[in-house]
């Protein structure tokens, strides 16, 4: 039988040189599809971000926080050149947003405004998903907030030594609200009461607002509120500012001392904020590039300047210090709550 069957004639040499070129056009295409489809390849990082970020909010959309959070959110998106979905997922003191983000994929496609209550809640609630350190990757700080001490205006007092005096002369006959049990304001009351040893009666609302507009009626004489919450009825002539909580003045109500100031305490500081987090375990080089452009938002005068008009102070810092405000206020509210017996 003939080598070369008639139905198959003998294949032409390839062209050595043709060869030679082709290899060199496509060689290059060849490593780089290998490289991106390798596991754990380099360049996957360098993409990030290559799809939508979700942002969670463990608040309803409107309020204060959550109005910061979608400010903040759109400037980051900008910068990394991504888009931002808010989640809102508000319940249960914040627990619920906090378990869904402890058990996110660790991938940068899911950061949280994390707010005090993911440290306290622990603390406070029987049945947490999640450890606040082991669990969550911080960035950065994003916004802080003060309290107002104000009180109805028929109070006789328009000063801290007075209002204390005043308190003092009748125990157990003022009362002092709180927008919920184991809220930040609920905290600042009873270290108020610790701090300069008086007795009072303290009445627990849901919310801010109904615990606010009893207060103008005369129900409550006295509450710590928010300053965007406060302003309203400062400005309205319907409460009267006495100090605020933090260690120094607020930005949005200048003239009124600290509570330190007006009374020569130290150390008396209470404050709201909000950490940018991802999920334990989230890629270093993700979470660096996170970091950088929060610190480039700090920088934001137009996102500070609105951000002050909502009654809240931008707050960037670097990942250090957002752990050691956690630490800070495990430590001081955990004793609190503890000596309290306070549950929610």
């Amino acid at each position: 039988m003939s080598a070369h069957h008639p139905m198959h004639p003998p294949a032409a040499a390839p062209d050595a040189r043709l060869l030679v070129v082709w290899f060199r056009l496509l060689a290059p295409l060849i490593l780089a599809m290998l490289w991106l489809v390798a596991p754990g390849a380099a360049g996957a990082q360098d993409a990030y971000p290559s799809k939508a970020i979700r942002f969670v909010v463990p608040y309803p959309p409107g309020g204060v926080s959550d109005n910061s959070s979608r400010a903040i959110a759109e400037r980051l998106g900008k910068l990394l050149g991504a888009t931002m979905v808010i989640e809102n997922k508000a319940g249960a003191a914040s627990t619920l947003a906090s378990n869904f983000v402890a058990r996110s994929p660790a991938d940068g496609y899911t950061l949280y405004a994390a707010p005090n209550s993911l440290v306290l809640n622990p603390i406070l609630q029987s049945k947490v998903e999640y450890d606040p350190i082991r669990d969550f990757a911080p960035i950065s700080m994003m916004i802080t907030s003060a309290f107002v001490l104000h009180v109805n205006k028929d109070v006789k007092a328009n000063n801290l030594a007075e209002l204390l005096a005043l308190i003092r002369a009748n125990p157990d006959k003022f009362s002092i609200g709180t927008s919920g049990m184991g809220s930040m304001n609920h905290l600042a009351s009873e270290l108020f009461i610790k701090t300069f040893g008086l007795k009072m009666v303290v009445v627990h609302y849901k919310g801010g607002m109904p615990a606010a507009q009893d207060m103008v009626g005369g129900q409550v004489q006295m509450m710590f509120s928010a300053v965007n919450e406060a302003m309203p009825f400062l400005q309205g002539g319907r409460t009267r500012a006495i100090a605020v909580s933090t260690r120094d003045r607020t930005p949005q109500l200048p003239d009124v001392p600290t509570i330190d100031q007006a009374s020569g305490t130290q150390g008396f500081d209470t404050v709201f904020w909000l950490a940018l987090m991802a999920p334990a375990g989230t890629p270093q080089a993700v979470l660096a590039r996170l970091e950088a452009a929060m610190q480039e938002i700090g920088r934001d005068a137009a996102l500070r300047d609105d951000l002050a008009r909502k009654g809240v102070n931008l707050s960037v810092s670097t990942p250090a210090e957002v752990r050691a405000t956690m630490d800070r206020d495990e430590k001081k509210w955990g004793q609190i709550i503890r000596d309290l017996g306070i549950r929610e």
